[in-house]
């Protein structure tokens, strides 16, 4: 009975995301990868150390170093050096990079008005309370 329920839970999410997708699809920015949009998030939310990057992604530093010139050639991040501390690397947005997060924010906001603004307000505190539940069990594993 439960492995019914979670398939059709699977099946739903999954159509909702092909449907918001392809219903939205022309106003997200493209050039992105996943990897690429996870790195923005956190040179946005301020971790700028190349080793704590690549340990929020899982990945190697040299991996990390290759999406960061990737990223710095799309003209997305600027990359400086700290005058008091020349070893150190100082990541920023660039202006591109801002108005990612901008246009991202105006589409999150649309799909809010629209698609989940549909749904009564006691949905939407289940939505929530279930979501938080299933955030807690995956950062408990």
């Amino acid at each position: 009975m439960g492995n019914e329920l979670i398939q059709k839970i699977n099946v739903l999410q999954n159509q909702l995301n092909i449907q918001l997708a392809s219903r939205y699809e022309h106003k997200i920015d493209n050039q992105l990868t996943a990897k690429q949009v996870l790195l923005l998030e956190l040179i946005r939310i301020g971790v700028t150390s190349t080793k704590d990057l690549a340990s929020h992604l899982n990945i190697s530093t040299s991996a990390v170093s290759q999406l960061l010139n990737k990223l710095e050639s799309k003209e997305y991040i600027v990359r400086s050096i700290n005058k008091e501390n020349r070893r150190e690397i100082i990541l920023k947005l660039a202006t591109k990079g801002e108005l990612y997060f901008d246009e991202l924010q105006m589409l999150e906001d649309e799909i809010n008005h629209n698609v989940y603004g549909q749904l009564p307000l006691e949905d939407l505190k289940h939505l929530v309370r279930i979501l938080g539940k299933l955030n807690a069990i995956v950062e408990g594993e």
